[in-house]
């Protein structure tokens, strides 16, 4: 392996985070017995994460700047923060320049990896009629599924107490920010997917921890792709029958 082309790939995924940390959104120390960002992504993926750095953030719970970390590594995956504020463009799988406000259109593949409340989670989104879309419902076995959205979005959960809570903190009670989110990279710092942890509740009610439910996600095939794979119909497959067209 080359460790020298690896180790400038680390450090240029820190500056990049550094670069956006000012908007990140501050996560609060979990309850006794709940997970921390870190735990839970050991818990997931194995190792054991390390801090990135920290930086001065925003705390919705006491109103005012304190230190965040910028993201966490165990040396195989890194998970940098994507910014929470300050870019009105959209953001995707292959490109999370930008904060984690608005996702552009595109296939995503959801997995639940966890949290820590007494509440049950629907997981989905919202596009540009405001209307939640379920993606992972609650209790529903395997909890992993595949979207193609066609529009801009933003992610977001109901709670089995009937609330509804935005990736756009403009669409939550209070204008609270509910989600905060980590762009994950492998060894040789590829973008490989993203983790949303949310926080299922608001106001003074709320300890801003972000714990509560934890979504990974990953690029999935097109609805065209996984139809072709599902009739066999692979990039052979379609060579072939080109050439046979070709050839009549």
């Amino acid at each position: 392996m080359d460790t020298t082309r690896i180790a400038s790939l680390s450090a240029a995924a820190l500056i990049a985070g550094a670069a956006s940390a000012q908007d990140l959104t501050v996560v609060n120390a979990p309850w006794a017995g709940e997970s921390t960002h870190a735990q839970m992504l050991s818990e997931a993926f194995g190792g054991t994460f390390t801090s990135l750095g920290q930086t001065e953030g925003i705390n919705a719970l006491a109103g005012q700047s304190n230190m965040v970390h910028t993201g966490f590594t165990n040396g195989s995956y890194t998970f940098s923060r994507i910014a929470d504020t300050g870019d009105s463009g959209t953001i995707s799988l292959r490109d999370v320049a930008g904060d984690d406000t608005n996702w552009g259109a595109g296939s995503y593949r959801a997995e639940s990896i966890g949290g820590y409340s007494s509440l049950s989670h629907d997981f989905g989104y919202m596009g540009s009629d405001g209307e939640f879309n379920t993606i992972l419902q609650a209790g529903t076995s395997g909890l992993m599924s595949s979207i193609h959205p066609n529009e801009s979005f933003t992610w977001a959960i109901q709670t089995s107490n009937g609330r509804e809570y935005a990736g756009d903190s403009l669409m939550n009670q209070g204008g609270q920010d509910q989600m905060v989110s980590y762009a994950m990279y492998d060894e040789t710092n590829r973008l490989i997917g993203a983790i949303l942890f949310f926080e299922d509740w608001h106001g003074g009610g709320s300890d801003y921890d972000y714990n509560d439910f934890a979504v990974m996600l990953t690029l999935a095939p097109t609805p065209q792709a996984a139809l072709l794979g599902a009739l066999g119909l692979g990039g052979a497959g379609l060579m072939t029958g080109r050439r046979r067209r070709s050839l009549a």
